[in-house]
């Protein structure tokens, strides 16, 4: 057919296609999609160091332009798929006369006729059904696209749209797949390797058959030679290279309970579509390197683990379960359990609130509050403590003695205020003094609500996602740091520091890092769940232990909390250790004795360092500032205060009668 005839008949069936008329009558799709290479190109997500951690994608896919695609890839596609790419106008009716003849000689299928912008027309807006009716819409449509843009374009648009096999969709996540190097790095070897798959990536991948990807390899050298695109020499070179794969790697990652909880919220935000398959870059807070370390804490139990900045509430771990294969459920936000004593900070917090000091005292023995008689976890009674004490001991008589003196609505009303959503009416009795809760807590909330004792009495809402850009690198949101005064920093540091004598000697010691930090333990009726909140300055982890059936774990809050010292270790073992911030008018590493609440002499049997606030710590009696002086005059003396409310001594009158 003579060259002329063919761009009129063209030219025609064009015009007539670029009409409404036209579309309508073939019911065709339009092409619109193309002009900005609006291909499915997969959402990347990166840690706080920029590294990334993984892929969203419904096709795993990265779109590049055609400038960060090696020349030799272009070559290799044009020269075995489509010989005469820039020569015909979207159809190549030579190419099909000729593949005709072919196949009638050889008495089969041996040689295709569509060219690289049918397929391209075929992949991006039609099916793979095997109809005459689809032939047609293809040829058809390959003749708009090509009139429609460059052959540039074209070539880029197919290159990045193509299956190459083992989940990789466009020449860029290909030679990330099989090289682990970027497109535009690729060797001729490595080129003509990749270029090779399309035909048959299931036959030709050298991960499922190296013998068959080398004869393939050199199938498309030879065409490439052909074509005039290398020489002879530069062929044989190529087919000598050995091919060094990057790998094949698990589908399975790392973090994939935080994946899971950062897509849900960009599908909220954005859509589903716009997130799988819009090319979005997120970076997020999580820490790679925590997350391993908090990924190994569970083992064989079930539970979850949270690691936050208690300074800016970043999430820098977050495992959901101990195997996202065999559940995919996140138990930091779904499973809502008892806290156990975990939660008396809250208590102890709301006393000092109250006017209470750490030296206060209240006696630990058998008691009944209207048919209530809460027991120790030892069955054991101490005698006068301290708050200190009992706090680190997780005394519960006297956890409920306080509740029942300054009321137990304190400390659910600070306890809601630093963000614990879940405290029901029925909450408010003596029992919640123990973390016996209605419906109980989950532990994104209650890591949440520690970060007030780690940050200065400032609650800091955990945040996951820094920043998200669209595919042309394009600002779509930027998230800011959510903070809440919600105690006063000299209440925050006291509480940390009796929480910290609960790792130095009392149920967490399995959790002491020879460095400060502090937490909680907590274990529930029957070792239900166990808990542990802990933190350092700068890490905030909280974990619990509990099946999912509610059958007994068997485990207590202090195990618990030898897994956290177990991660915590990994984590700062290469970091100098940090002091927690002391506000100015607190004075700490006052020795008391801890079943007076004075101060510590001679004859104490059992001494504890506390920190109070400036003005309400214990004095020596008069005489010892006087034997003081004249054993050092050039001492400095403490100055004594009027003791019109000395906090060492207990307001017994407030408490019930029994």
């Amino acid at each position: 057919m003579p060259t002329k005839l063919i761009k009129v008949v063209a030219c025609t069936i064009l015009l007539m296609m670029c009409t409404n008329v036209g579309y309508g009558f073939w019911g065709l799709p339009g092409t619109n999609s193309l002009e900005n290479l609006n291909l499915v190109s997969a959402t990347q997500v990166f840690d706080i160091n920029g590294q990334l951690i993984s892929k969203l994608f419904e096709e795993n896919r990265i779109v590049v332009t055609i400038n960060n695609i090696s020349p030799y890839v272009q070559q290799a596609i044009i020269a075995n798929e489509d010989t005469r790419f820039y020569k015909h106008f979207g159809i190549d009716l030579i190419g099909i006369f000729r593949a005709v003849v072919v196949n009638i000689r050889q008495g089969g299928l041996v040689e295709g006729g569509s060219t690289i912008t049918q397929q391209l027309a075929k992949n991006m807006f039609l099916t793979q059904e095997r109809t005459i009716t689809r032939k047609l819409k293809e040829a058809v449509l390959a003749l708009i696209i090509d009139y429609k843009f460059s052959k540039q374009e074209i070539l880029q648009a197919y290159l990045n749209q193509i299956y190459f096999g083992e989940g990789a969709y466009g020449i860029e996540a290909a030679a990330q797949m099989y090289f682990g190097k970027h497109a535009k790095e690729l060797s001729l070897a490595e080129s003509a390797l990749l270029a090779g798959l399309p035909r048959g990536p299931n036959i030709y991948s050298p991960y499922i058959d190296m013998k068959a990807a080398m004869e393939r390899r050199a199938v498309v050298l030879a065409g490439m030679v052909k074509e005039g695109y290398i020489s002879t020499e530069e062929a044989e070179q190529a087919k000598a290279e050995a091919i060094a794969l990057a790998g094949k790697k698990k589908r399975v990652v790392q973090a994939s309970y935080f994946l899971d909880y950062v897509a849900n919220e960009l599908v909220g935000r954005y859509g589903a579509n716009r997130v799988y398959k819009g090319g979005l870059k997120v970076y997020t807070t999580l820490d790679i390197s925590q997350q391993q370390a908090a990924e190994a804490v569970l083992g064989q139990l079930q539970g979850a683990v949270l690691a936050l900045d208690p300074k800016t509430g970043y999430v820098k771990a977050m495992v959901g379960g101990r195997n996202y294969e065999e559940s995919q459920i996140n138990r930091v936000f779904t499973e809502v359990r008892q806290p156990g004593s975990a939660f008396k900070p809250f208590l102890y917090a709301a006393a000092l609130n109250q006017g209470l000091a750490a030296n206060a005292i209240i006696v630990d023995e058998p008691i009944n509050f209207n048919g209530y008689a809460p027991v120790n976890y030892d069955k054991k009674y101490r005698g006068p403590v301290t708050l200190h004490k009992a706090l680190r001991w997780s005394v519960n008589v006297p956890a409920v003695k306080l509740a029942n003196q300054i009321g137990i609505d304190k400390a659910l009303e600070l306890a809601k205020s630093l963000g614990i959503s879940t405290i029901v009416p029925d909450d408010y009795v003596l029992s919640s003094a123990l973390g016996g809760l209605t419906q109980g807590v989950n532990l994104w909330e209650m890591t949440s609500a520690y970060t007030a004792f780690a940050n200065g009495g400032i609650v800091s809402k955990p945040v996951a996602i820094l920043k998200v850009l669209d595919e042309n690198d394009q600002i779509l949101e930027e998230n800011n740091i959510v903070q809440q005064a919600v105690l006063k920093p000299e209440i925050a540091y006291i509480v940390t520091n009796m929480l910290q004598g609960v790792l130095q000697d009392g149920t967490a010691t399995p959790a002491n890092l020879g460095r400060p930090a502090a937490g909680k333990t907590g274990t529930t009726d029957n070792y239900e769940t166990a808990w542990f909140v802990g933190y350092t300055p700068d890490l905030l982890v909280g974990i619990y232990a509990g099946n999912d059936n509610r059958k007994p774990i068997g485990i207590s809050g202090t195990e618990v909390s030898a897994l956290w010292g177990k991660m915590v270790y990994k984590i700062v073992a290469d970091t100098p250790p940090s002091e927690f911030s002391i506000p100015a008018n607190v004075v700490v590493n006052i020795p008391i004795c801890t079943n007076t609440g004075k101060l510590a002499g001679s004859s104490c049997k059992e001494t504890e360092y506390s920190a109070f606030i400036q003005g309400t710590q214990p004095i020596a009696p008069r005489w010892e500032n006087r034997l003081k002086e004249w054993l050092n005059p050039d001492a400095e003396q403490p100055q004594e205060k009027e003791r019109e409310q000395p906090f060492w001594k207990w307001p017994w009158s407030r408490l019930p009668s029994f």
